[in-house]
């Protein structure tokens, strides 16, 4: 467990002064806070952006997530955030997910949310996710001189909406199970009956994959928290994709001859995707913010 050499030589042709400290690996940063046993407002993250003009190093508290549009208009530029294999090379000796939150050290330009400014102390990753630099605010702050300062981050409101339409949309998905479960020799009640419920559950994954698909919903808030995620809340997006189908799907099927019991086992094997949708949702908000929000 040591420092990244580009940031220890960095540190130290400038004279700064700071203290290293270790704790348990973690792999987000809320995580970092809770293992090391400090304030997450003083935690400073980072959060790499591009766009076609290059790269920018978006630096805001462990607490807080990332304004991507205050970003933009405060730099003027197009920028999103950056996906795994487009920061190869950019931070050869840092682990991914542990970039220090200097990017001058690397050659990027960096844009600072101004609620860092007036701390006490600051931590930031080393470089890896044990190891830890404890600085002054004010020598920190030093440090980022040709840093532009701006309120490009706020608390988290996105994972609340989130979880609260989480749960209106399973209710959604238990009425089509109990449609599906219900007897097949109503005849055209039970059609009826299964075609309203998956219209409804059609318009809640509309609504889940506007909530949660949104530049500032919960899947980017992932990115920003955990980036090493994005190929994992890429899948989720895909699979938002495919349960859309399902239903359109079964809705043809239901207006079509195809018999019941072949219905109820299409039905079945969507709910079964829902399901498992479901439980992967919680594993990654989970592994990003240490938050358990249940997979049942």
């Amino acid at each position: 467990m040591s420092i990244a050499q580009t940031l220890e030589e960095y540190l130290t042709d400038r004279g700064a002064r700071f203290t290293i400290e270790h704790h348990a690996a973690s792999t987000s940063s809320l995580g970092t806070a809770r293992s090391a046993c400090i304030d997450e407002d003083c935690l400073a993250k980072s959060v790499v952006l591009e766009d076609e003009r290059g790269f920018v190093l978006a630096v805001l508290p462990a607490s807080r997530r990332l304004e991507l549009g205050q970003v933009r208009r405060k730099l003027r530029r197009a920028l999103r955030i950056s996906q795994e294999d487009d920061m190869v090379g950019l931070f050869p000796d840092c682990a991914f997910g542990a970039i220090p939150p200097l990017g001058s050290a690397y050659g990027l330009p960096t844009v600072v949310d101004a609620s860092l400014e007036g701390r006490d102390e600051v931590f930031f990753e080393g470089g890896d996710h044990e190891t830890l630099i404890r600085m002054e605010g004010g020598d920190f702050l030093g440090l980022l001189a040709t840093a532009s300062v701006a309120e490009i981050a706020s608390e988290s409101a996105s994972l609340t909406a989130a979880l609260a339409l989480r749960e209106r949309f399973f209710e959604v998905q238990l009425a089509v199970r109990r449609a599906v479960g219900a007897p097949i020799k109503s005849g055209g009640r039970w059609r009826v009956r299964l075609k309203q419920e998956l219209a409804r559950l059609s318009m809640a994954t509309d609504d889940h994959i506007v909530e949660t698909e949104a530049p500032d919903g919960v899947l980017s808030e992932i990115i920003g928290q955990a980036p090493r995620l994005w190929r994992e809340v890429e899948k989720l997006k895909a699979e938002h994709t495919e349960m859309l189908e399902g239903c359109s799907d079964i809705l043809e099927s239901l207006n079509g001859s195809d018999s019941a019991r072949l219905i109820r086992r299409e039905a079945q094997a969507l709910l079964a995707k829902y399901e498992a949708h479901r439980h992967r949702g919680a594993d990654l908000v989970f592994e990003a913010f240490e938050v358990d929000i249940g997979g049942g």
